[in-house]
């Protein structure tokens, strides 16, 4: 097999890892990159966040709204029976 026909990223991981030592970060370094992606995640999560608000505030605004008389409990009724129901024990 030639070095041309090789896939570029198997060439460069050698010569990653050869440098890799001689261009290490430091330990704060290491933290402010970190930290950066942690921000850039926490702004994508609540970019996501409120574009799902924002949508479902538009798929309501063309729904009616319930009243109190039309809650999610309209037409459930309580049990007919006691759920402990004495047993009739002869002496």
């Amino acid at each position: 097999m030639t070095v041309a026909g090789m896939n570029p990223v198997l060439l460069a991981v050698p010569l990653w890892m050869s440098f890799g030592r001689a261009a290490a970060l430091s330990e704060p370094e290491i933290c402010y990159v970190l930290d950066g992606i942690l921000f850039l995640y926490g702004i994508i999560l609540t970019a996501l966040y409120c574009r799902i608000k924002v949508y479902n505030a538009r798929e309501t605004k063309g729904k009616p709204q319930q009243t109190a008389d039309e809650g999610i409990y309209t037409g459930l009724t309580p049990h007919a029976t006691d759920t402990y129901e004495t047993i009739g024990m002869k002496k």
